[in-house]
């Protein structure tokens, strides 16, 4: 189907729709929040200053003594959520054939290529930021050509401060989604090179703010004075362009030139996005957004309270009378000559407590509004010194990571629907892409193998999303508790080497368990027969003694059964036969002769 045959919405529509989505009273007002959220999450002066206030010098906020307790936070609730739930092809029978299970764990091998592929567990990792900080974040379904020009479905992570989507619907979803984006003019003229000359040339009568809304509104209001604020470019350097993403397709649009550059139809069922929202009341606000005018307190009060314990190690020196030097000297090896009835005093300044009583309620409270518990940090308060108290002040965090990683799974399995939609499609469309290699990890095992879109997808796009049953523990923990758990029946081996990190292949790891048993049923056997006196057995021991890496060898002639004894005539022509051939020893030098003795 070519573009002219498609529903293209003009320019001034798609400026409309995007300019609504971006300079709507709701987005002003969230971009201002967002603008703060994201200095005080990275840190540094800019953070101290966006907490503050921006009359201090830079160089004041690097040194002032205030914890960014909002940066830590986020990175210990990202560190819990950011892993990736498994993929499950459910079988609606569990008696169906072999067959049916057998396309079930293909169909979860082609979604794990694809996380690979686009390298899922990173964008995890920097989802999981942006989730609770701005409170949602967005993929755009799209492809990617590997270097031997397979094409395969892929989804790219956006910047959510750089994102606006539209209204939600009942499912939560938005209808429509708007990305501005800053690219460096030459390379936009070289990805359109028919419409590089009117990239190359700026058109300096008129304004690119002018350019960005209808009627002379902007699009970027209150946008473009921020410098760093686009996650792919953050130099400020560029030019801006929209990418509006509906049903319809995406829109390439070049507000300077007021040019559709790029029309991309979009033929999946739905919008070509992916949409993952924190849940809140009525409006997306982020894990931290409420939690500021607290962390910014507790900065004032601990700038304060360093303010006062320097006053009072360098207090001030009052003299009553005259000095005969006329300067009073202070340091370890001064000497100060004093007139008669001079008087020198230091006054005694205390600190206040109150200041770290306040620090220490302000810190509980940011701790519990915000979702941070102590533990985390690996302290225990003094009023939860009991299992109990501990399980109790660690529920609030442990419920807020289930809610999290349900809004994760719900929009990977909307990930994976799209990519294997988007992959049949495009195997339907050029036949050349019917049938593609894949590799990966799967249960633990390392997997090449091609498939055939059309076949092995097969017009189900349905996936489940699992994480294990210890997703969140460290490995200690899991350890521990993945004994507790096979040793009461609830999980069987297989399930507990899964949720262990390290386990690579998991099908040679069990492969190796079974030999090793079966190597020490085989020995705990020889030696039983060499205590009741076997000779061929003492010597089978003694020479896994003398060889113990060889032991499978020397168990496996050991059990062999041995050829009937030869008549002197046969062994002489065996003799002879053998003076005609290359030797071959069975094992290494001496195993052979320990074991002559036979069974």
């Amino acid at each position: 189907m070519g573009i002219e045959n498609l529903d293209i919405k003009n320019y001034r529509e798609i400026v409309d729709n995007a300019a609504s989505l971006v300079a709507g009273r709701p987005s002003k007002e969230r971009q201002v929040q967002k603008a703060r959220i994201k200095a005080i999450l990275n840190g540094g002066p800019d953070g101290m200053k966006a907490l503050l206030g921006n009359k201090m010098e830079t160089s004041d906020a690097d040194l002032l003594p205030a914890p960014n307790m909002l940066q830590s936070g986020i990175d210990r609730l990202a560190q819990k959520i950011s892993g990736i739930p498994q993929v499950r092809v459910d079988i609606l029978n569990h008696n169906s054939s072999d067959r049916a299970k057998f396309r079930a764990e293909k169909l979860e091998r082609i979604v794990t290529s694809y996380d690979e592929k686009q390298n899922l567990s990173l964008q995890l990792g920097q989802a999981a930021r942006w989730l609770p900080g701005y409170g949602y974040c967005a993929w755009i379904i799209t492809t990617r050509t590997d270097k031997n020009g397979y094409i395969y479905p892929t989804a790219e992570l956006r910047d959510p401060y750089d994102t606006f989507p539209g209204n939600f619907g009942p499912d939560q979803e938005p209808r429509e989604l708007a990305v501005l984006r800053r690219i460096p003019r030459y390379k936009l003229a070289q990805l359109y090179p028919e419409f590089a000359k009117d990239i190359l040339n700026p058109d300096e009568s008129e304004s690119t703010e002018s350019a960005y809304g209808p009627g002379g509104g902007s699009i970027g209001t209150g946008y473009d004075n921020q410098k760093d604020n686009n996650w792919e470019d953050n130099t400020g350097q560029g030019v801006r362009i929209i990418e509006y993403y509906d049903a319809g397709g995406t829109y390439v649009v070049f507000p300077e030139k007021k040019m559709i550059l790029d029309f991309i139809p979009n033929f999946l069922s739905g919008t070509p996005f992916i949409f993952m929202k924190r849940i809140s009341f009525d409006e997306l606000k982020g894990q931290y957004d409420h939690v500021i005018g607290l962390m910014a307190m507790m900065a004032k009060i601990n700038i304060m309270s360093a303010i006062a314990m320097e006053d009072s190690v360098f207090t001030e020196t009052n003299i009553s009378g005259e000095l005969e030097s006329g300067q009073y000297r202070k340091g370890r090896f001064a000497i100060n000559y004093l007139a008669p009835g001079t008087q020198v005093s230091k006054p005694q300044n205390n600190i206040p407590y109150q200041l770290f009583q306040q620090i220490d309620r302000l810190e509980r409270q940011l701790r519990m509004v915000g979702g941070y518990p102590v533990t985390d940090d690996s302290q225990s308060p003094n009023s939860f010194v009991t299992g109990a108290g501990l399980s109790e002040l660690n529920s609030t965090m442990s419920l807020m990571i289930n809610e999290y990683r349900e809004i994760i799974k719900h929009g990977l399995q909307k990930m994976d629907e799209k990519r294997l939609e988007l992959d049949s499609l495009l195997a339907a469309q050029f036949p050349e892409l019917q049938k593609k290699p894949i590799q990966g990890f799967y249960a633990g095992t390392a997997f090449s193998e091609n498939y055939s879109p059309i076949a092995d997808i097969g017009g189900d796009y349905r996936t489940r999303r699992v994480y294990g049953v210890m997703a969140g523990f460290d490995e200690p923990q899991k350890i521990v508790t993945g004994l507790q758990l096979l040793q009461a029946g609830v999980i069987d081996v297989e399930t507990l080497q899964d949720n262990i990190d390290g386990l690579d292949n998991i099908a040679k790891v069990q492969e190796r368990i079974r030999k090793n048993k079966a190597e020490n049923v085989l020995f705990e056997s020889v030696l039983a027969r060499s205590a009741e006196g076997d000779p061929a057995a003492t010597q089978a021991v003694i020479a896994i003694y003398e060889f113990p890496a060889e032991m499978t060898e020397i168990l496996r002639l050991f059990y062999t059964p041995q050829e009937p004894q030869l008549t002197p005539e046969e062994e002489a022509f065996m003799a002879q036969q053998n003076q005609q051939m290359m030797p071959q020893q069975a094992g290494p030098p001496g195993i052979q002769q320990a074991l002559m003795g036979g069974m």
